[in-house]
């Protein structure tokens, strides 16, 4: 299965240099070198990639570098894996809470400490996230979507153009020769070694937002589930309040469906990942830019799948965004919450 979306929207765009900026990461990090080498040597091992094992000397070096800005990206690659697996890592979602990677990887403290903080808050939202499954179509899924309004899905445009066509005026499900329409549904589940399904039919797609405008759809889905379960509750949007607090620095976490990328790293990927794609996942990071109040850029460790994950201000238990996309080593994008609620006013009283 591979997920279609731009070739510059591969994810996984975090920027080493600015995960320093945060002292205390950055204290971790160097304290905790010569435990996370060797887990990084025994990883490469097991990987087949033999690659050589840096110094703590040179960690520190690269960490001071990165944070005066004089880096050049590329130069440690070595260095930059351990850095990216051990303060930007993917959890696993299972029955709906989440747990550290299953490797043997060491796992920053101090993250942990962030995530624990807003377990409850995310342990609300994590129901609410899902997967867009299609059939009469070539792709199993194509990304993922979460609950923003009573019976409302919001997700990204270039996911819903993968099923749906302009037609009088509104939107209706593609059909290709010979074949019934595509059918998509919203499935809440899609865990890690978890067989439950949550499956609610896509009725309507609301609204695409035009090529020119943000990376942003609305569907509505079915009251029930196949099963007769009902809906999860809506993710709240941040209030304008809240959303002035959210400046760059803030903790998040992206919340959706990371899908193995040909774009990526395969190496990379296969030590953030384990090998284990297409189901739920959290990513904890920072906000590395604001532009205005339509779009931000955050660092958590996204791929393909993520596209239309919820990306979760863990202050105030709030969504902040929807990713969208990113550039490799540099940056992920998302629509801001502001701009989400404003694309969903018509379609809620």
């Amino acid at each position: 299965m591979s997920v279609s979306s731009p070739s510059r929207w591969c994810g996984g765009g975090v920027d080493v240099e600015q995960v320093f900026a945060d002292a205390s990461i950055k204290q971790e990090f160097l304290d905790r070198f010569d435990e996370l080498a060797e887990a990084a040597q025994v990883r490469s091992a097991e990987l087949g990639l033999f690659e050589r094992v840096p110094a703590v000397d040179d960690a520190s070096a690269v960490a001071e570098s990165m944070s005066s800005g004089e880096y050049q990206p590329g130069s440690e690659p070595g260095i930059e894996a351990i850095i990216e697996r051990f303060t930007r890592p993917v959890y696993l979602v299972q029955q709906s809470t989440f747990a550290p990677p299953a490797d043997t990887f060491p796992n920053s403290d101090e993250i942990h400490r962030q995530l624990e903080g807003a377990r409850k808050a995310l342990e609300r939202i994590i129901p609410s996230t899902g997967r867009v499954d299609l059939r009469n179509h070539r792709l199993d899924w194509v990304g993922t979507g979460w609950m923003v309004a009573p019976g409302i899905v919001v997700t990204n445009r270039h996911v819903a153009r993968e099923f749906a066509v302009e037609r009088d005026g509104g939107f209706a499900f593609a059909q290709n020769l010979g074949l019934p329409p595509v059918r998509a549904a919203i499935d809440w589940r899609h865990e890690y070694l978890q067989p439950d399904e949550s499956r609610f039919r896509v009725e309507e797609i609301l609204w695409i937002e035009p090529a020119s405008s943000v990376d942003l759809a609305l569907l509505r889905v079915a009251g029930a589930g196949e099963d007769g379960e009902g809906r999860p509750p809506p993710i709240p949007l941040m209030t304008p309040d809240e959303l002035a607090g959210a400046t760059v620095g803030s903790w998040i976490a992206v919340v959706g469906y990371p899908a193995h990328d040909s774009r990526n790293d395969e190496a990379d990927q296969q030590r953030i990942f384990d090998g284990i794609y297409n189901v739920k996942r959290l990513a904890p990071g920072k906000v590395t830019a604001v532009i205005d109040t339509t779009l931000l850029n955050h660092d958590a460790t996204t791929l393909g799948g993520n596209s239309g994950s919820v990306v979760v201000d863990l202050s105030s238990g709030k969504a902040l965004a929807l990713h969208f996309g990113g550039f490799r080593g540099s940056r992920n994008l998302a629509v801001h919450a502001s701009r989400v609620q404003q694309a969903l006013g018509p379609y809620v009283t």
